[in-house]
């Protein structure tokens, strides 16, 4: 008979992450838990307990476990500093649960991690500086929470990061210079938080950036972030989503996006006239320019949209002329 390889880990460790998660699936932990049906649980697409091993060390005699996985289970004990005891973790996504407590400093441990997800759960307090000392991390999902305070400058360190998210959550202070580091990034979100402070010109030192959820979305509380926009922004070519919204202090004029060919949702605050080069936009769905203070006539180029475009919002400014007949006679939300 095959020997059943044994886990590099305590059986105890696994316990302890059990017992404070309050994980009543995982049931009893030994030796041969990894494969077994109590570790590989998928209800629906967005609610599943899966522990992953890799049991190809040492000639198949040793396991180490290398991503824990228990979204929408109801979890609702606290984040185990023990999960900072698994130095093969690659990841950890505990997303829509009830957890509570801080983050431990003690994730720091893994040398390994490249995606913490924690989004929807209760976490409060505020991100560990020592998060910034796993430079394998590639996301960083923190979004739906109730913590806190300032954003530490350490996790400018972690440049390898692809997705940064934080969205709602009561982070206050300003945007730390040290992000501007992370050029690796191709989705950030901040709305929804008590930040404040000028927008930081760091927005056009991330080349590869696609998606910027940058303040406040009007569904969202709004941070207390001032303009006007950079002018930097214009060298994010690559942009798919832009939303900065309800800025305070100086009104930002049309940005130059022109560049931005790819652009499939814009909302943002602005004042000045709606500029031609929108109608170049073919991928464009959603444009949000409401509540601004726009002035002039909807420029003719606009019409190039109507194939692709399901959402246009231009209510709540100044503008004048003729309605054109194209938006009359759409049966979209224009």
């Amino acid at each position: 008979m095959i020997e059943v390889p044994e886990l590099y880990v305590t059986v105890q460790t696994l316990q302890n992450i059990s017992n404070k998660l309050n994980i009543s699936n995982w049931a009893t932990i030994n030796r041969t838990s990894c494969g077994s049906a109590q570790w590989n649980q998928t209800i629906d697409s967005k609610t599943e307990s899966i522990v992953t091993c890799n049991c190809t060390f040492e000639n198949g005699s040793v396991c180490h476990v290398t991503s824990i996985s228990v979204k929408g289970f109801n979890l609702n004990g606290v984040l185990p500093e023990e999960l900072g005891d698994l130095p093969h973790l690659l990841e950890i996504d505990l997303t829509r649960n009830y957890i509570n407590g801080t983050i431990p400093p003690r994730l720091a441990q893994l040398p390994n991690l490249q995606i913490l997800s924690l989004i929807v759960n209760r976490l409060t307090g505020p991100i560990p500086p020592e998060i910034g000392n796993i430079t394998t991390l590639e996301e960083l999902v923190l979004e739906d929470n109730l913590l806190g305070g300032p954003l530490p400058p350490d996790l400018g360190n972690l440049t390898s990061l692809r997705r940064l998210l934080l969205s709602a959550n009561n982070f206050t202070g300003t945007i730390p210079d040290t992000f501007g580091n992370l050029k690796n990034l191709n989705e950030f979100r901040i709305d929804g938080s008590e930040l404040s402070g000028k927008i930081p010109t760091l927005l056009g030192t991330g080349p590869t950036l696609r998606h910027l959820v940058y303040f406040s979305c009007r569904d969202l509380q709004g941070t207390s972030m001032e303009g006007p926009i950079p002018s930097t922004i214009s060298l994010l070519k690559k942009l798919t989503t832009l939303r900065i919204s309800d800025l305070k202090g100086s009104s930002s004029t049309f940005p130059d996006l022109k560049d931005m060919t790819k652009m499939e949702k814009l909302n943002c605050s602005l004042t000045g006239s709606i500029q031609e080069y929108l109608g170049n936009m073919a991928d464009l769905d959603t444009l949000d320019l409401s509540f601004n203070k726009l002035t002039g006539q909807i420029p003719g180029p606009l019409e190039s949209l109507k194939k692709n475009i399901k959402f246009m919002f231009l209510n709540n400014n100044s503008l004048t002329g003729e309605v054109p007949a194209w938006i009359l006679g759409s049966r979209k939300d224009l």
